[in-house]
C-alpha cells in the first residue's frame, strides 16, 4: 500500500503546477516579440506583525510586459490584469481589472486592448486615465501612446490646480489641452457643485485660457447667467485678458458698467486698465500698476479720472506706495502719495464705503538709515485738510532733515547725553492773506542725570537748552490809534499769523528742564491653588514729574506749524498714584506674569500762579490745580480686556468727560464697544455723548461670518452710521453682501455691495449701488 499512497500524494502535489502550466500555454504560436507573462508569486507570506492588517492574497493576477516596435518609437507597456490574450500577433486585449503603466501614465479598466504597431489603447469600462495630478474618468477611451491625445465618452476630469470638468465627450488634444462638449467646467470638486459653467463646446487649456461657447453660469442647478462666448483664465500664473464687468448704479451717475483688461508686465509687474461707462453722460478712465522687481522692493500705482458733465474740470484721484528696504548703506526709503481733485471726489466716486468720510490727505516720502547711536532721515511731506466748502488748510514740508543722537553714556558716570536736530522749509496756505514758506533750523540736546537706579527707587533729571531758528517771523499788528483828546496810552493786539510775515527772521531760545521720581515701590507676592494663575503681584508705585519751560517775550510772533513751535512756558507738577496687579500662569505653561489689573489716579498742580490750569468761561475762577484723572484697566484673559477712564473738574465740582472701551474675543467672534461722554462742568450741561459697538461673528464655522459697526450719538438722539458685511467664504467661491448708512445732519447716505468671487477666476459680480439725500450724490 506505501507505493500506492506515495503515488497519490505525488499527483496531488502536481495537480496545482500542471494547472498553472495550462493557464501560461498561448492559443497560438508567438513569434520572438512576445510579451513577458509571470504568474504572481504564490509562496507563502512571511509572517506578519499582528499590529498591521494583512492584505489578501490573490493567485489569479498576471503581470506582463508589452514591447513596442522600434519604428514606433519603442517602450513597454507594463501591467497586471485578470487575463491577458494576443487576438494576433501585433494587438494585445487585456481583461479583468487592468492597470496598464507607460512612462509617466496609467491606465485603468475592466477591457484594455493594445495596439502594438500604433501605440493605441482602447479601453471600457470604468475607464481611468492618471499623468500626474491630471485624472480623467469615463466610460470608453480611444487613447494614442506616442502623441498622449485621445479621447473619452460620459468623462470627468480633474486637472491641478482644482479644475474640474465634465462632458458627454472630453478629448485630450495636446499635452495640457482638452476640449469638452456638452459638459460643465468649474473649480467646484464633488458630485454636485455649487457652481459651474455648462457648455455646449469648450477648450481648456491649462496654464493658458478655457475657450467657451454658450456659457450658462449656474448656482447649483440654478440657470443664473448667459453669453455666447466667453474666455477665462486656467492657470496659477498671473494671465493677461479681459476680467469680468462691473455693474453699479447710484442716483447721480445712473448705472455704470466698468471693464477692465489685465497685463502682466513680467515676473515682477502688471497694469489693469480700467473704463467705466455710465448712463448719465460720465465717462472715467483708470490705470493701476503692481511691481516688485526685488524681495526688498515693491509700490503700487493708481489714477483714475473722471469726466463730469456737471463739472468744467476733469476729477480725478492718484494714489502711489513705494517701499525700498535695500538701499545704499543700508537705508530705507517710502513714499506714500494720495492726492484728489476735490474731496466731494470720496462721496462720487470712491468705491471703498471706507475712504467716503475722508477729511484729511496725507502723502510724504522719506528716507532714512541709522548706524549705531546716530540715525538720519530726509522728509518730504503735503497734508490737506478739508475744512468746508470754502476752506481747505494746506501745510507742507519741503524737505525736512533730521539727525539724531540716541542717549549714550558719558564713560561709567550715571550721565547720558542725546540729541535731535532738524532743518525744515515750510509752506502754509489756508486763505490769501495765510500763504508762508520760511525755513526752521531747530537744535535740542539733552543731558540726563541718573540719581538712583535702586529696584524699589528711581530718580533722573533731564537738562534741555533748545534753541530755534526762523527765516520770517509774523507782523505784529500797528498799536490802536487812540482819539484825539483822549489821554490814553496807545495799546498793541497780538500778533496773528492773519497779520501777513515780518521779513524778519526770529531766535528763540528757550531752556527746559524734567525731573521724574518713581517710588518707593511697595510689592507683595500672593501664592495660589485656584484658578489658572498660581502666582499673583502686587504693585504700589507713586510716581512725581516736574516740567519746566521758560518763557519767550516774541511767543506770538512765532509762526506755528507743529508742537515744536507751540512750546508754552511751563511750571508744572505731576503726581500719579499706580496699583497694578500682576498674575503668572504655572510654569509648565511657558508663559511670562502679565498685568491684568491696574488703577492709576493723577493730577496736576500748576506753580505758576499766573498759568492756572483750570479756568472759568468769563476767566473770574481759575485754579492752579488741574483735574483729577482716574484710569482703570481689567485684563482677566489675553481674550478680554476693559479699560475706563474719567476726568473730575475741582473747580466746579462736576465731571469733565469719561470714557469705557471693552472687548472681548471668543473663538472666531469678537464684541466691542467704546463710549464717550463730554461734559460742561461749569453749567452742568452734556457736550457730547456717543457710543460705538462693534461686533464679528462666525455664524458658520469658517463659513459665514457677520461684521457690523453703529455709531449712536444719545445727544442729538441719531444713529450717525451703521455698517453690515456679510462674508460667505466656501471652497469653490466667496460671497460680500456689505450695507452702509450714514447720517451726516442734514444729508442721508445709503449704500449697498454685492460681490461673488469664483476661485480661480477672481471677482465675477461686483453690483455697488445707494441712495442720498441731501447736499451731495451717492457715489456708485
Amino acid at each position: 500500500m506505501r507505493p500506492i499512497a506515495a503515488v497519490l500524494w505525488l499527483w496531488l502535489l502536481a495537480c496545482p503546477l500542471w494547472a498553472q502550466f495550462e493557464e501560461l500555454e498561448p492559443a497560438n504560436p508567438i513569434p520572438d516579440e512576445t510579451p513577458t507573462q509571470v504568474v504572481e508569486d504564490q509562496e507563502e507570506p512571511a509572517e506578519l506583525d499582528p499590529a498591521e492588517p494583512a492584505e489578501p492574497i490573490r493567485f489569479d493576477r498576471i503581470s506582463f510586459e508589452v514591447p513596442f516596435p522600434e519604428e514606433q518609437g519603442g517602450g513597454t507597456a507594463t501591467g497586471t490584469a485578470g487575463n491577458l490574450e494576443y487576438l494576433r500577433e501585433n494587438y494585445v486585449i487585456a481583461s479583468g481589472g487592468v492597470e496598464v503603466r507607460y512612462q509617466d501614465m496609467e491606465f485603468q479598466g475592466q477591457q484594455v486592448e493594445i495596439n502594438l504597431e500604433t501605440k493605441v489603447i482602447t479601453a471600457r469600462g470604468d475607464v481611468i486615465i492618471d499623468q500626474g495630478p491630471k485624472r480623467m474618468t469615463g466610460d470608453t477611451l480611444t487613447f494614442d501612446l506616442e502623441s498622449k491625445t485621445g479621447t473619452m465618452t460620459n468623462a470627468k476630469a480633474f486637472v491641478d490646480p482644482d479644475m474640474y470638468f465634465e462632458g458627454e465627450e472630453i478629448a485630450k488634444v495636446g499635452e495640457d489641452t482638452y476640449t469638452i462638449t456638452n459638459g460643465m467646467v468649474t473649480s467646484c470638486s464633488g458630485d454636485s457643485p455649487a457652481w459651474n459653467f455648462r457648455v455646449s463646446r469648450a477648450q481648456v487649456e491649462m496654464e493658458g485660457f478655457a475657450r467657451v461657447k454658450h456659457a450658462r453660469f449656474r448656482v447649483k442647478k440654478m440657470p443664473i447667467l448667459y453669453t455666447p462666448y466667453m474666455i477665462y483664465p486656467a492657470k496659477t500664473e498671473r494671465t493677461s485678458g479681459f476680467l469680468f464687468p462691473n455693474l453699479g448704479y447710484s442716483e447721480r451717475q445712473g448705472a455704470v458698467l466698468g471693464l477692465a483688461y489685465f497685463q502682466t508686465l513680467g515676473e515682477s509687474a502688471d497694469t489693469t486698465f480700467y473704463l467705466d461707462l455710465y448712463t448719465e453722460k460720465y465717462t472715467a478712465v483708470g490705470n493701476e500698476i503692481r511691481y516688485r522687481p526685488s524681495e526688498a522692493t515693491e509700490g503700487f500705482f493708481e489714477g483714475y479720472i473722471v469726466d463730469d458733465p456737471e463739472s468744467e474740470d476733469l476729477r480725478w484721484k492718484l494714489n502711489w506706495t513705494h517701499t525700498s528696504d535695500d538701499l545704499p548703506w543700508g537705508m530705507r526709503g517710502v513714499v506714500r502719495y494720495r492726492n484728489f481733485s476735490d474731496f466731494d471726489f470720496f462721496r462720487d466716486f470712491e468705491r471703498d464705503f471706507n475712504k467716503i468720510s475722508i477729511r484729511r490727505l496725507r502723502s510724504s516720502g522719506f528716507v532714512t538709515g541709522s548706524w549705531g547711536q546716530h540715525s538720519f532721515t530726509a522728509l518730504v511731506s503735503d497734508e490737506e485738510t478739508f475744512v468746508n466748502d470754502n476752506t481747505t488748510v494746506t501745510k507742507r514740508r519741503l524737505p525736512e532733515v533730521e539727525y539724531r543722537l540716541r542717549a549714550t553714556q558719558l564713560g561709567r558716570l550715571p550721565i547720558y547725553i542725546d540729541m535731535l536736530s532738524s532743518v525744515d522749509y515750510f509752506s502754509q496756505q489756508r486763505t490769501d492773506a495765510f500763504d508762508f514758506t520760511y525755513a526752521r533750523a531747530d537744535l535740542l540736546p539733552q543731558m540726563t542725570f541718573a540719581l538712583s537706579t535702586l529696584p524699589w527707587l528711581s530718580a533722573s533729571v533731564i537738562a534741555a537748552p533748545r534753541v530755534t531758528w526762523y527765516s520770517d517771523s509774523i507782523r505784529p499788528v500797528e498799536p490802536v490809534v487812540v482819539e484825539p483828546g483822549v489821554e490814553e496810552p496807545g495799546m498793541e493786539e497780538p500778533a496773528s499769523e492773519e497779520s501777513g510775515l515780518s521779513g524778519e527772521s526770529l531766535t528763540r531760545t528757550l531752556f527746559s528742564s524734567t525731573g521724574t521720581l518713581v517710588g518707593p515701590s511697595i510689592a507683595k507676592i500672593y501664592n495660589s491653588n485656584k484658578g489658572f494663575f498660581t502666582k499673583y503681584k502686587h504693585i504700589i508705585e507713586p510716581r512725581w514729574s516736574y516740567a519746566y519751560v521758560d518763557d519767550f517775550d516774541d511767543q506770538d510772533r512765532v509762526i506755528s506749524y507743529d508742537e515744536i513751535d507751540r512750546l508754552q512756558p511751563t511750571s508744572v507738577v505731576r503726581y500719579n498714584f499706580i496699583n497694578r496687579l500682576l498674575a503668572k500662569p504655572p510654569e509648565e505653561t511657558g508663559l511670562g506674569a502679565r498685568e491684568i489689573m491696574s488703577l492709576r489716579i493723577f493730577q496736576a498742580f500748576s506753580l505758576d500762579a499766573d498759568r492756572p490750569l483750570q479756568k472759568s468761561s468769563d476767566g473770574t475762577r481759575e485754579s492752579r490745580q488741574g483735574p483729577v484723572g482716574v484710569q482703570y484697566r481689567y485684563n482677566p484673559t489675553q481674550m478680554a480686556n476693559l479699560e475706563a477712564r474719567l476726568s473730575y473738574n475741582t473747580l466746579f465740582n462736576g465731571l469733565n468727560s469719561t470714557s469705557l472701551t471693552a472687548g472681548f474675543r471668543f473663538g472666531q467672534h469678537a464684541l466691542g464697544t467704546t463710549w464717550v461722554t463730554r461734559f460742561n462742568a461749569e453749567t452742568e450741561t452734556t457736550r457730547g455723548n456717543q457710543v460705538r459697538l462693534l461686533a464679528g461673528l462666525q455664524l458658520w464655522p469658517n463659513r459665514v461670518r457677520l461684521d457690523s459697526q453703529l455709531n449712536y450719538d444719545f445727544v442729538t438722539q441719531v444713529l450717525q452710521s451703521q455698517r453690515y458685511v456679510i462674508s460667505i467664504t466656501a471652497q469653490c467661491f466667496g460671497i460680500r453682501l456689505e450695507y452702509q448708512e450714514l447720517d451726516l445732519v442734514d444729508d442721508q447716505d445709503r449704500r449697498f455691495r454685492f460681490a461673488l468671487s469664483l476661485k480661480n477666476i477672481g471677482t465675477f459680480v461686483d453690483l455697488t449701488g445707494g441712495t442720498t439725500t441731501g447736499g451731495f450724490s451717492s457715489p456708485f
